[in-house]
């Protein structure tokens, strides 16, 4: 399957696609780990508009945000989107602005061919979490020497914590 698809190549009950070739994937921002499988379904919803349903299972390697080890994160996405050919009359900006919650899956473009490959990759980008955690117990590296605290304890003195709220513990400790 070649990956630019014109409109015109897509027909009007729709076509679908499974894809297992990596091609597309993204590669240099993402490690693989296993197989990839990627299903799309493409259908005519008018002369200048495409909806592309689909999703992708995979399994890859990311680094903690905490702790720093490696970890294995599986994606498994579905996603819906419409892509429609603005017409050149139209301002994306004005649109951008009157477009309701059903409209926000909508993507512009200015010819009618979409990126199959590009379609892919994002979604992979945006399937991964905000904050990389190997798990949510993640106790992270020691400030001071470095040690991975969750593989066990660092030898470095414990200081107590200067904030408004250290004189309250102290007369809690007091009494």
């Amino acid at each position: 399957m070649h990956q630019i698809l014109s409109f015109s190549e897509i027909p009007e009950q729709g076509i679908q696609y499974e894809i297992t070739g990596i091609s597309w994937f993204p590669d240099e921002q993402v490690q693989r780990k296993g197989p990839v499988v990627a299903s799309l379904y493409l259908a005519r919803k008018g002369e200048n508009k495409i909806e592309v349903r689909g999703g992708i299972e995979t399994q890859i390697i990311l680094s903690c945000d905490r702790c720093l080890a490696e970890f294995v994160y599986t994606i498994n996405t579905p996603f819906q989107l419409i892509f429609e050919v603005s017409s050149p009359g139209e301002h994306w900006h004005v649109q951008d602005l009157e477009s309701g919650r059903a409209e926000i899956e909508t993507v512009l473009l200015d010819e009618p061919r979409i990126d199959v490959g590009d379609i892919l990759r994002q979604q992979v980008l945006l399937a991964l979490p905000e904050k990389l955690l190997c798990g949510p117990e993640c106790k992270g590296l020691c400030s001071k020497c470095g040690v991975n605290l969750n593989e066990g304890k660092c030898s470095c003195p414990r200081e107590g914590k200067n904030t408004p709220f250290s004189i309250l513990e102290q007369l809690k400790k007091n009494r």
